[in-house]
C-alpha cells in the first residue's frame, strides 16, 4: 500500500541524521572477528555476485573473514530488518539495492525505519538491467514483445527479483511507456528468477546484467534490451530500450552498503576507505567489468544524497504505475 507523498518527503529529509559521534577509538583494534555482509536476496542474483567479489577482496585487506550471508524474503525486508536490529558494533552490514529505497513507498508498515535505524557507508556499484527471453520464444526485439502484448493483453509474463526491485520497476515502466499489459512474477531474488527463465517457466525476465550475461552469451537466454542509456560493452549486440522506440528510458541497478545506526564513526570511515580501495583496485575493476558492473565509491555523504534521489524517484514510479502490495 502506498504511503503519502508527504510521508516520503519526511523520510527522505531525515535520512541525513548525524552518525554516532561516540566511539572514536573503536576502530583502533577493528576488526577482531568475522564481518557479515547481509544480502537480502537469494544466491546467484546481481547483489549476491557483486557482494562475493567484494567480500573476497575485503577479507584479504582486513585479514579477517568477510562472510556473505543471504537472508532472502519479503522483498528484501527480512534481510534489511536483520541489519537494522543488529548490534551496532561494525560486524554486520547490509548490501542494499534499489529495493530498499522502493520499500519505503511500497509498504505502509515496515519493521524498521530507514532513517532511524540505518546509516550510509558507501556506494559500491551500478549496472544495467537486461530484458531477456527464453530462446523458445519467437520475440527477437522489443517491438515483438510490444506487438504480442497488445495482441494478447495479460498473456505474457516476466520474472523479476521481487516486488519493488529495480527489475520490477523496469517492467512497470515499460508497461507505462509502451501502453501494454504484461503480468509480473516476483521471486526471492534475481537468481531464482533467472533459473525459471532458463527453464522456460517464465517467458521473459528482467534481471541485473551479472545474473544473465553468461546465459545471453551462450544462447541459453536471448537478450532483448538493456535498461541503461548506453549499450553495455559486454553485450554490444543488445540494444537499449531507448534505442528501440522509447527515448529517455534509463533505470539502472545499484548496490550500496548500509550499517545499523550507532556504529562508531571510526568504523564507518574504515569500511568506507577499505571499500573505496577495493573497488578502485585494477583486479576488482576487471572482475566487475566482466559482469558489466561499474564501481562507484565516494564518501558516505555522497551515498546519502544518492539515496534521497532514489527514494523520491521510486515514490514517483510507484505512484504513476499504481503499484500496490498487501501489507
Amino acid at each position: 500500500m502506498r504511503m503519502l507523498a508527504g510521508a516520503v518527503s519526511i523520510i527522505v529529509g531525515s535520512f541525513l541524521l548525524p552518525l554516532s559521534a561516540g566511539g572514536q577509538d573503536a576502530g583502533r583494534d577493528y576488526p577482531s572477528k568475522a564481518i557479515r555482509l547481509i544480502v537480502p536476496y537469494g544466491t546467484g542474483g546481481s547483489t549476491d555476485v557483486v557482494s562475493r567479489i567484494l567480500a573476497a577482496k575485503l577479507t584479504e585487506r582486513l585479514s579477517k573473514q568477510v562472510i556473505v550471508e543471504n537472508r532472502p524474503g519479503a522483498n528484501g525486508i527480512i534481510g534489511t530488518n536483520v541489519v537494522a536490529k543488529s548490534t551496532a558494533d561494525g560486524y554486520t552490514f547490509l548490501m542494499a539495492s534499489n529495493g530498499q529505497a522502493v520499500n519505503i513507498s511500497l509498504y505502509q508498515k515496515l519493521p524498521f525505519d530507514m532513517a532511524r535505524d540505518l546509516v550510509s557507508v558507501v556506494n559500491v556499484a551500478v549496472m544495467p538491467n537486461v530484458l531477456a527471453v527464453h530462446p523458445s520464444q519467437p520475440m527477437r526485439a522489443l517491438k515483438d514483445i510490444v506487438a504480442e502484448a497488445k495482441r494478447r493483453p495479460g498473456a505474457l509474463t516476466y520474472g523479476h527479483a521481487g516486488l519493488g526491485s529495480s527489475q520490477h520497476l523496469c517492467g512497470e515502466l515499460l508497461k507505462l511507456i509502451a501502453g501494454i499489459n504484461i503480468e509480473q512474477v516476483p521471486y526471492k531474488g534475481g537468481g531464482p528468477a533467472v533459473v525459471d527463465a532458463l527453464a522456460g517457466q517464465v517467458p521473459m525476465v528482467f534481471a541485473g546484467l551479472p545474473a544473465v550475461i553468461q546465459h545471453v552469451k551462450t544462447g541459453r537466454l536471448r537478450g532483448i534490451a538493456v535498461t541503461s542509456q548506453k549499450r553495455s560493452a559486454l553485450l554490444p549486440d543488445t540494444p537499449t530500450i531507448a534505442e528501440q522506440g522509447y527515448p529517455g528510458f534509463n533505470n539502472v541497478f545499484w548496490i550500496a552498503i548500509l550499517a545499523p545506526r550507532g556504529v562508531p564513526n571510526a568504523i564507518i570511515a574504515r569500511i568506507n576507505a577499505e571499500v573505496n580501495a577495493v573497488i578502485s583496485d585494477p583486479d576488482t575493476v576487471q572482475q566487475f567489468a566482466t559482469q558489466g558492473v561499474e564501481p562507484v565509491g565516494g564518501a558516505s555523504q555522497q551515498l546519502d544524497a544518492f539515496l534521497r534521489d532514489e527514494i523520491e524517484t521510486a515514490a514517483r514510479i510507484i505512484r504513476e504505475a499504481g503499484i500496490k502490495v498487501d501489507g
